[in-house]
């Protein structure tokens, strides 16, 4: 593991919560959370930009020409995200109920219901799946009778690690709990999605920056959840984690100069 990257993390942190810019800059909590969503969904072949996200959540206005499904899935992981950071702030605990609750929300719009041999599975409900689960980029995950047991060790885990000060040490177990929870898979659907939330909750409830995985590289991404999948080691992915965290630091903090330049006023446009 490289240590200087997590040196870098760790002092942009540090820049980024000197700023308190979710008190200082209007808003600033809501269009954070609009560009997460964006990307996050984008990740899940929303086509939806962030301008029409914004339009969409402020106004209520839909994108001329693009499916119903994408702005459905905008609307649901909006809420979801607010849950997740609700949950954050009331420090609540990981458990079984709370990832079904994150994930109904995130698949309330778009998620059907499913009959089979061993039973119903109402995926708007964050109900575990009842059968086995392929993809092409990840393979089988685990068999669904393991779920439950395995979604118990997964909370008792991270409830564990989340009993700790440093937040270096929390930052790297949001990030692993990600994707343990990706290679659990436990839902037909939406399994990435509400992944990412959690992370974004165990961040929220550690007084962290939040981490936004952007759009542009989800080849990246997917790779390094194979390979965390293949040779059961997060290094890769915890790597790659680090970097989208110090890549969404730089770009908000960039974004946040460029516009409080010393010396920068208004001035009238003629």
């Amino acid at each position: 593991m490289n240590p200087d990257i997590w040196t870098t993390a760790a002092d942009l942190n540090k820049e980024y919560t000197a700023l308190n810019l979710n008190k200082s800059v209007i808003d600033y909590e809501k269009y954070k959370l609009y560009a997460i969503v964006t990307s996050s969904t984008q990740l899940e072949g929303s086509t939806l930009t962030e301008l029409e996200t914004h339009l969409l959540l402020d106004e209520g206005l839909t994108a001329k020409g693009k499916p119903l499904e994408h702005h459905l899935m905008v609307k649901d992981n909006y809420e979801a995200i607010k849950a997740a950071m609700r949950a954050g702030d009331e420090q609540r605990q990981l458990s079984p109920e709370l990832l079904k609750e994150l994930n109904a929300l995130n698949m309330a719009g778009t998620e059907t219901i499913v009959n089979n041999a061993l039973g119903t599975v109402d995926g708007r409900t964050g109900t575990f799946r009842l059968v086995n689960a392929f993809s092409e980029a990840l393979g089988y995950y685990l068999d669904a009778s393991k779920i439950p047991a395995a979604v118990r060790v997964f909370c008792d885990e991270y409830n564990r690690q989340m009993t700790g000060t440093d937040p270096m040490d929390a930052l790297r177990s949001s990030f692993d709990a990600h994707a343990n929870l990706v290679l659990i898979h436990p839902w037909q659907d939406g399994n990435k999605r509400t992944s990412r939330l959690v992370m974004n909750f165990m961040q929220r409830r550690a007084d962290l920056p939040l981490t936004k995985v952007h759009k542009e590289d989800s080849k990246e991404y997917l790779s390094a959840l194979r390979n965390a999948k293949e040779t059961e080691d997060l290094t890769v992915f915890r790597t790659f984690m680090v970097s989208q965290h110090i890549k969404t630091l730089q770009n908000e903090l960039t974004t946040y100069k460029q516009h409080n330049t010393k010396g920068s006023g208004f001035s009238l446009i003629f």
